[in-house]
């Protein structure tokens, strides 16, 4: 709750400034937090902040895919920028991510393992939980961008639509792995951009042993499966 108070009107701050109109739409997995709450009161003084309340946690990857529907059914927009709202994706980079996408690029990824991208205090496993998950996933699957499990990004309409015409099999944090082999399948155009990813303001970070056995799991399910369109597809 401490977070999305004050990220939103960051956010909308660094988008009023730089001429880049915005709809705000915050995913809420029932926190227990009082974080729904917030959003609505937010609302009630900014008719571009939207949220979608689900009933628990129902996993990372099944948030971006629900929010991706919404969005699609019921914002006008032609870029969609996904990122966390406890700061370690800062608002200032939206701008780098959206002229990307404005510059004929399908996705862009904010990347912290490229030239002027880094880690801010983060502690020394969880870098290397996150090189070698970088490292295996461009080997397993041939994925050509170094921050493969960078969650912060922007997408246009066109990625969006074609990513909800593939079966989605993981909803937690492997997500982001699937998704760029989904882009990378399709063809789409892929470019990464540098930015610092900061150490969270408040709360706790959420990956588990459990999610890093899941991610193993799900990467050697996708390297010997690949990716596959839904039967029936989304027009």
């Amino acid at each position: 709750m401490e977070n999305i108070i004050r990220i939103i009107p960051s956010i909308r701050e660094v988008l009023v400034k730089n001429n880049i109109s915005y709809q705000i739409l915050v995913v809420d997995d029932n926190s227990p937090d009082g974080t729904a709450g917030k959003v609505e009161n937010m609302k009630k003084e900014d008719d571009q902040i939207y949220l979608l309340k689900r009933p628990g946690k129902l996993g990372l990857g099944s948030a971006y895919i629900d929010g991706f529907t919404l969005a699609l059914s019921n914002l006008s927009f032609d870029i969609i920028v996904q990122m966390d709202a406890d700061f370690s994706h800062q608002p200032i980079d939206i701008v780098k991510l959206v002229n990307a996408i404005q510059n004929n690029v399908d996705v862009a990824v904010a990347s912290r393992y490229i030239e002027s991208g880094k880690s801010n205090k983060w502690p020394w496993h969880r870098k290397l939980i996150s090189r070698v998950a970088n490292f295996l996933s461009h080997i397993m699957l041939g994925i050509n961008v170094k921050d493969i499990t960078s969650g912060f990004r922007a997408i246009n309409r066109k990625a969006v639509q074609e990513l909800l015409k593939y079966k989605i099999n993981s909803r937690g944090y492997f997500y982001q792995v699937e998704s760029l082999a989904i882009y990378q399948d399709i063809g789409l155009s892929i470019m990464e951009v540098p930015y610092v990813f900061e150490a969270r303001l408040s709360g706790k970070a959420k990956l588990s042993i459990w999610e890093i056995f899941r991610f193993a799991v799900f990467l050697v399910k996708l390297s010997l499966s690949g990716v596959n369109p839904k039967t029936s597809k989304i027009k």
